[in-house]
């Protein structure tokens, strides 16, 4: 039986203020893996979601990053769980490659028969009906929200699509200044680093004692790093690398493994072992600590 005009009116705006209020929600989220989270928890408790599953793309795979199902916490985390440790390629998801393509939001009504869903998700997850949208920041799909209304028993409609579609908008903003602020705070750790460096030098060069004798290998070191760092900071190693790669590196040195870099920065691991590549290359690396030494000594973040 189909709702009456003004039901399907009063459901749509109620659909649309739990939107507004869901991402207001978001505000003040300081990490990407914490947006996520609390993104898909927003689309059940505030928009009205059963079932939320948030996905990201990596190289060629559509990798999980939180499951959020409506009172059944353990089920979410088996999904999660199976979905992260064998995770679909994206070529076998025609639904999806056709979201990247169109960047817009679906609804499907008969996932079991729809030739474009990927039956073994369908078939773990009982759906009888979904909606799915791109997050694609920067106009860049790089991940995925799945919701039903499994628990309720109910078929998702197009205020649904919509809802979700609208939702996922306002997602691809925040995440892009979630983003953007870890960047910032890493930038800003690293010049307060060097400052840090800076200050302990001078203070070990005023504090040396003055001899009218030929200064010995180890002020000749601390004389040579104190003029690199005053005259040049960084010019050497900017030079070499893309801004990118600088960042890239820069997480390096911090201890981030590719995975670690590729959330920071939300490209892929694939992207990320690229940038590695050539980093390595253009350094004249043998490895990772290779690279992040001469990466020190060339930024003057340390002695040189």
């Amino acid at each position: 039986m189909a709702e009456h005009p003004t039901s399907v009116t009063e459901r749509g705006h109620s659909l649309l203020a739990g939107v507004q209020q869901g991402l207001s929600h978001l505000r003040g989220v300081g990490s990407l893996t914490r947006l996520l989270e609390k993104a898909a928890q927003e689309l059940g408790q505030t928009v009205g979601f059963d079932r939320v599953i948030i996905s990201r793309v990596v190289d060629s795979y559509l990798v999980a990053e939180c499951v959020w199902f409506r009172d059944h916490a353990e089920e979410a985390k088996t999904l999660l769980d199976a979905w992260q440790s064998s995770p679909p390629e994206l070529t076998h998801l025609l639904l999806e490659t056709e979201l990247v393509r169109r960047r817009s939001a679906a609804l499907v009504t008969d996932p079991i028969n729809d030739r474009r869903t990927y039956k073994p998700l369908m078939q773990a997850t009982a759906t009888t009906s979904y909606v799915a949208a791109p997050i694609a920041p920067e106009g860049r799909v790089i991940g995925f929200v799945h919701a039903d209304q499994h628990y309720k028993g109910a078929a998702v409609d197009l205020l649904d699509r919509d809802a979700l579609w609208t939702f996922t908008e306002g997602l691809g903003y925040a995440i892009e200044r979630t983003v953007l602020t870890e960047r910032l705070r890493a930038q800003r750790d690293g010049v307060r680093q060097m400052v840090v460096s800076v200050d302990a030098l001078t203070s070990e060069l005023f504090a040396a004692d003055v001899d009218m004798v030929e200064g010995g290998q180890e002020t000749r070191e601390i004389g040579h790093a104190a003029v690199s760092m005053v005259i040049a900071p960084e010019s050497r190693i900017r030079s070499l690398l893309t801004p990118r790669e600088l960042e890239v590196l820069g997480l390096m040195a911090e201890g981030s493994t590719n995975g670690d870099i590729a959330n920071r920065l939300v490209i892929s691991e694939g992207t990320v072992k690229s940038h590695v590549k050539h980093i390595l290359r253009k350094l004249r690396a043998a490895n990772r600590a290779e690279a992040v030494s001469r990466f020190m000594r060339l930024s003057q973040v340390g002695p040189a």
